[in-house]
């Protein structure tokens, strides 16, 4: 045997990651295996089997106990660690995976946004009638937007709405006369005109205007004004680019922006678990835990959600399709029951003390969470 083969199967008596005298096949300190992968395939193989079926010991259990409410939690919190999934490794990896299958599984059509007045302007049939029925309709959103005030996300459909309704009578138009239509003024309207942004903040009132009406912050310096009109011009120019008529363009946005709401949310989840669990004792970290394993429970059932929703347009009508039906409609009921289930088990108080407070915080975070979420889909276009 040659000395370069000998030195390859030799087995080497220090560590080679830490030099530290070896006794097994395994260093005490460090924990490196004494077989080299790169050295001998046989030990390649081995090594990647090895790490395969542990960590896919490790899943299977973590799913397995994940099906009966707190079970995991509880365990997790006695010390039983090394047999799941970090609960914060597995949050981040199936928020990812959960909106890109939602991302990729559910769409709208271009009629998901039900808007009233599209028929009669389609099927109108002189200039005058298209431009009395567009006016209406978009008088009627104009004053649906004033009166929504600052509700969370209705600006954005009404802006879509306004949208579709001009789009419609200016193709209506182009096809009765082969010329772009009018407004009020009798200034042109071609499809592409957008409603501009409204803002009711900070006693800013009516449309948004860089130089006429911008935002402004009385107790913020000027530059941070600037900043703050400027990324409201990103937001008003790529809502425009971005088509807001297209509801599955705003779906898709709100699906990426899903992750990174929930990532913010999570410690916020566990504050309120820690407000109204004060007198039990446990940590904020240990409050931090059963929020992850909650949301974990939830991205699966969503995911879970989003494959039948997609199995269900492929199949479409018959027994199959009311078999995905039924069982969506078990996933969605199962949602809030477990995590009932999971506080009653966790926390255990009674039932109609944890009940009041698994609805106060529930309502809470939900509203949270919507809000979060179309915060960071308009911060994104805003920044774009």
């Amino acid at each position: 045997m040659s000395e370069q083969a000998s030195r390859t199967h030799r087995a080497p008596v220090q560590c080679e990651n830490c030099a530290t005298a070896l006794q097994g096949e395994y260093c005490h300190v460090c924990g490196q295996s004494v077989h080299d992968p790169i050295r001998h395939i046989g030990h390649a193989v081995e090594e990647f089997f090895e790490a395969f079926w542990h960590l896919d010991g490790r899943l299977f259990r973590t799913l397995r106990d994940l099906s009966s409410p707190g079970r995991v939690a509880i365990n997790y919190l006695a010390g039983h660690r090394a047999r799941y999934i970090a609960p914060l490794r597995l949050f981040v990896v199936l928020s990812v995976l959960t909106f890109f299958v939602g991302a990729a599984s559910v769409h709208l059509g271009e009629d998901a946004l039900r808007v009233d007045g599209l028929d009669g302007i389609n099927a109108a049939t002189t200039v005058e009638e298209v431009e009395l029925l567009r006016d209406q309709a978009v008088a009627g959103i104009q004053q649906a937007r004033a009166d929504a005030g600052n509700t969370p996300g209705v600006d954005p459909t009404l802006i879509a709405a306004e949208a579709r309704i001009r789009g419609a009578a200016a193709n209506r138009v182009v096809e009765l006369t082969g010329s772009p239509a009018t407004d009020a003024a009798g200034n042109p309207s071609a499809a592409s005109d957008r409603p501009r942004l409204r803002i009711n903040l900070f006693g800013h009132r009516g449309e948004w205007d860089a130089k006429e009406n911008p935002l402004v912050i009385g107790w913020w310096p000027g530059f941070a004004n600037d900043w703050l009109n400027r990324r409201i011009g990103n937001l008003e120019k790529n809502m425009q680019s971005m088509d807001v008529a297209d509801t599955d363009a705003w779906l898709q946005g709100i699906m990426s922006a899903a992750p990174s709401a929930l990532f913010l949310l999570v410690p916020v989840f566990a504050l309120l678990l820690k407000i109204a669990y004060l007198f039990t004792g446990r940590l904020y970290l240990e409050h931090l835990v059963v929020a992850l394993y909650s949301h974990v429970f939830l991205l699966l059932m969503l995911l879970l959600a989003f494959v039948i929703s997609a199995l269900d347009g492929w199949f479409g009508a018959g027994a199959a399709g009311i078999a995905l039906d039924l069982a969506l409609a078990a996933v969605l009921v199962w949602m809030p029951v477990y995590l009932l289930l999971m506080q009653k088990r966790v926390y255990r108080q009674s039932w109609w003390l944890t009940g009041l407070k698994y609805l106060v915080i529930g309502n809470i975070y939900f509203v949270m969470l919507a809000v979060a979420t179309l915060l960071v889909f308009l911060g994104r276009l805003a920044s774009a």
